[in-house]
């Protein structure tokens, strides 16, 4: 920005599955200024791999953003710019007007896998389920002219009409990220005239509508900025955007991104590479472990016996047992195997014993996940914690000794409505890329290594290696 602060207060959306949230920033200070919540209609899924949901996603931001502007009061005539977060492969119809005109199609729904495969695609593509939305609209008899991102759905409402698309939201479409093309199968599964064009996120896309600017209180000139999914928006937020730089994101899943300086990706399509907004790649991809592993573990357990245990596990010290702790069959990453299930090199002593063991072995994937990202040429020096399972200190701790040799931080906040926040405050066009993530976040504060674990550790995961490897078959041995 300038030499001086401008008084400037940007917004942020962030379009989770089942909640969206709307924080307004300072964007010289970086403080939060208003911050507001609600839920999203429930997913509907079906038996026969349907995944679908209301598509309020406007409507529900809109109205945040006019709770946001009425908490500002008269500041909220400093509001510059706005931008919109989602989750990354869900799909929704638009008409010309750039209004819902059929179902959401949320990232696990199948409905597209046959249509993916007839036309040489991965089961998962994106572009099979833009190919169902589409059939699914038609068939109801609407008028489809835009297939789109929960992202894209909101910045058309705010402007008033069709936008062009960050390529992030897009990005499991197949789409070259560099270029900003799609690929020859959009033509062939005859979406070639229902795709956006495609921009950098933190494009600039347009204004707000002059009905937009009345029904909101907003001024007539603010910004309307390209965007990135929901995961890439929560790295910008901990701040790990530079070179060597990576995230663990842990919830239900454990989500991984790394900061390369060329595109990144795997044979098998499990880590894609989002294009940054300063040129840089963020080589990314997610585990089905994380904190959904307890719920498989210790159902009906409250959230303070947990804690107890948690903390009776830390004074335990390191396990005697190895797991790779899976809710539920199949992985993703860093081991791509569909029917993969829960692995144990024994059976615990107590109910301590497997607590313990579940929260080394989700650190045990982590550190397996950045080191195959290092070996695809996406190594890391410095590693932020972030999500709701990193706000447990004996886990981060755990985490942290098995990475030693890294600087693992934990994130000052890590939120993806935040990181949106700060692309608004990029599509202002006043500094670079970098300079406003420096400025706007707070840094990430260190944690400690438990120094007398780390040998006990490292021989543990020496176990995890040999558990993985006779699972898989990779070391010429049967499965177990």
């Amino acid at each position: 920005m300038a030499d001086t602060p401008d008084g400037s207060i940007v917004i942020g959306i962030a379009l989770a599955t089942g909640t969206v949230r709307c924080v307004a920033l300072d964007a010289w200070t970086g403080d939060v200024l208003a911050s507001v919540s609600t839920s999203l209609a429930e997913p509907a899924r079906s038996p026969e791999g349907h995944s679908t949901q209301e598509p309020g996603y406007a409507a529900t931001a809109l109205g945040l953003v006019a709770r946001v502007v009425g908490s500002l009061g008269a500041s909220a005539n400093r509001i510059r710019a706005i931008s919109a977060t989602g989750t990354s492969g869900t799909v929704v119809p638009l008409d010309a007007s750039g209004h819902p005109v059929g179902q959401a199609l949320l990232a696990d729904d199948t409905s597209g896998r046959g249509l993916a495969a007839a036309h040489g695609l991965p089961d998962d593509s994106m572009l099979g389920r833009m190919a169902s939305a589409m059939g699914s609209a038609c068939a109801g008899g609407a008028s489809v002219a835009r297939l789109a991102s929960t992202a894209d759905v909101v910045h058309a409402a705010l402007v008033g009409g069709l936008v062009a698309a960050d390529t992030s939201h897009l990005l499991e479409a197949g789409i070259d990220p560099e270029a900003r093309t799609w690929p020859r199968a959009t033509i062939t599964l005859g979406l070639e005239g229902l795709v956006p064009t495609l921009l950098a996120p933190g494009s600039v896309l347009g204004v707000v509508s002059a009905d937009c600017s009345r029904r909101l209180g907003l001024r007539a000139d603010v910004l309307v900025v390209a965007g990135m999914t929901i995961r890439c928006t929560a790295q910008i937020a901990t701040g790990a955007t530079h070179l060597r730089d990576s995230v663990g994101v842990l919830d239900t899943t454990l989500s991984l991104m790394a900061v390369a300086g060329t595109e990144v990706t795997s044979p098998d399509g499990a880590v894609r590479s989002h294009r940054a907004p300063d040129g840089a790649w963020w080589a990314g991809a997610t585990s089905n472990v994380g904190a959904g592993a307890f719920a498989a573990y210790r159902s009906g357990m409250t959230t303070r016996e947990l804690a107890v245990l948690g903390m009776r596990a830390a004074r335990r010290g390191p396990a005697t047992v190895v797991c790779y702790p899976l809710a539920r069959s199949g992985e993703r990453f860093p081991v791509a195997e569909p029917s993969l299930q829960a692995l144990w090199s024994g059976r615990p002593a107590d109910d301590v014993e497997a607590h313990r063991a579940i929260l080394e072995g989700v650190a045990f994937v982590e550190r397996l996940g950045l080191e195959t990202l290092g070996d695809l040429g996406a190594p890391s020096r410095r590693h932020v914690l972030a999500g709701d399972g990193s706000r447990s200190t004996v886990w981060a701790a755990i985490r942290a000794t098995l990475l030693a040799g890294r600087d693992v931080s934990l994130a000052g906040r890590g939120d993806s409505a935040t990181g949106a926040a700060v692309l608004a405050a990029v599509g202002l066009g006043r500094e670079p890329f970098g300079q406003v993530v420096h400025r706007l976040v707070d840094p990430p504060r260190p944690v400690e290594v438990t120094d007398t674990e780390i040998e006990t550790l490292e021989a543990s995961y020496a176990t995890f290696l040999r558990l993985v490897a006779m699972a898989t078959g990779r070391d010429g041995g049967p499965p177990v």
